[in-house]
């Protein structure tokens, strides 16, 4: 479920409870007090003490589902605002303790109920908003520090590989001169893959930069599709591992174009890091209650523990590693921005698996 769908659910539900207030507390008045009211001033201000409180609770619902606040945070102001209304209600009844332990519920009691209710609904709902406001603050001030890092760190590492790669090919374009032909080296296949190398690369960092943006629309998208598209990429990068698949048809999650990146690196990984001869890779995907569930194992050498617990952040890789360390961090961004999360265990006996929770289209 969407973050503006659960939004929403949090939006009706101060609508419902703020109208059910408003109208149960002009009922009683007209019934109570309207016959007994004479004067219009008295008029006005009885109308407006029933219905006031109500009134806060359905434009707070209406602030909600207009604001831009997480679910988190929304329920924050949900929750103080059924708080608010029990703790007032209890001291109504306990108040009224006597008349209704002797089983007499009056118009009074009833009224009295009501109105202290929509005042402690109505003055938790104002706390929790600004309770709700104060972490989104925060959370919007955490967020910007960590754009603000993740592109520093794209910008050097573009300016390192990128100049590293230009400089192999300019290397490449004098082995091409014919005075200095060197048999042992093919200039245009090394220039053909630094130039796939750079273009990969800018793929990539174009991919991180709008996983950080967190202003774009995103559609459903078949993640099944996606799943076997990916595999059947891997196998013919590396048709020497075996694959077993298990994907179930018509997976949908809200994603974009850059959802397969997720996918590509995961399993680029296994084969960049694992001997291809001895390796097999193992995908399963389905629908459960939470959301859609990918799994993805393979039993090769599993991670080292030295990056176990950072793998997913710029710029990690091992010693050995030729990468550029921006893949298994594109891959926590990535789902993130689409509302799921992915984590990564080891595999029994050896190997690794990573398992990618989405929530449902």
């Amino acid at each position: 479920m969407s973050e503006n769908r659960r939004r929403s659910q949090v939006a009706i539900l101060l609508w419902t409870l703020g109208i059910a207030f408003a109208a149960a507390g002009l009922a009683l008045w007209f019934v109570l007090y309207r016959p007994r009211t004479t004067s219009l001033h008295r008029l006005v201000l009885g109308v407006v003490v029933h219905v006031l409180f109500g009134y806060i609770l359905t434009m707070s619902g209406i602030l909600v589902y207009r604001s831009d606040l997480s679910t988190d945070e929304c329920l924050i102001a949900a929750k103080r605002c059924a708080f608010g209304a029990a703790l007032m209600g209890f001291l109504a009844v306990w108040g009224s303790a006597s008349e209704l332990s002797a089983g007499v519920v009056t118009l009074e009691f009833l009224n009295e109920f009501v109105i202290v209710s929509s005042v402690g609904a109505a003055a938790g709902v104002l706390v929790g908003l600004n309770r709700g406001q104060a972490v989104r603050n925060r959370r919007l001030v955490a967020e910007k520090a960590e754009r603000e890092e993740t592109l520093v760190f794209l910008l050097r590492l573009l300016d390192h590989d990128i100049q590293n790669h230009l400089m192999a090919i300019s290397e490449y374009t004098e082995a091409v001169d014919p005075a200095a032909v060197d048999s042992r080296v093919d200039p245009v296949a090394g220039i053909r893959d630094r130039s796939a190398d750079i273009e990969r690369l800018l793929e990539t960092a174009n991919a991180v930069l709008e996983s950080e943006t967190g202003d774009e629309e995103f559609e459903p998208v078949d993640l099944s599709t996606v799943l076997r598209e990916q595999m059947s990429v891997i196998q013919s990068n590396a048709p020497e591992i075996e694959t077993r698949t298990r994907i179930d048809d018509g997976l949908y999650v809200e994603s974009n174009q850059f959802v397969d990146e997720v996918f590509h690196n995961i399993l680029d990984n296994a084969v960049t890091h694992n001997p291809p001869d001895d390796l097999t890779i193992a995908v399963a995907a389905a629908e459960t209650e939470e959301g859609v569930v990918v799994e993805i194992a393979d039993d090769g050498r599993g991670i080292p523990d030295q990056i176990r617990e950072s793998v997913f952040d710029p710029g990690v890789r091992t010693d050995k590693s030729g990468g550029d360390g921006l893949g298994l961090y594109l891959v926590r961004k990535l789902v993130e921005s689409y509302g799921g999360r992915v984590g990564v265990g080891d595999r029994s006996p050896t190997g690794t698996r990573f398992r990618v929770w989405f929530p449902k289209a």
